[in-house]
């Protein structure tokens, strides 16, 4: 985990699998620049927690945002 407040880059690539219109589902890779530090998610729920295991940071999603399906 970084130390709050320290900057960080990540570099995150999201492409759809599946044909439109017969159920594609969106992935996701992220990765944590500064570290060695990556992983895969299936929606955002997934993505903001990795961001914020690494960052040591909550994210400000609002409560009533739909983060997955």
């Amino acid at each position: 985990m970084a130390e709050p407040g320290t900057p960080g880059s990540f570099v995150a690539r999201i492409w759809l699998e599946g044909e439109p219109g017969n159920n594609p589902t969106w992935r996701g890779h992220i990765r944590h620049v500064q570290g060695e530090e990556e992983g895969y998610f299936q929606n955002l729920t997934e993505m903001k927690a990795f961001l914020e295991r690494i960052s040591g940071v909550p994210l400000p999603i609002q409560d009533g945002l739909k983060t997955d399906d």
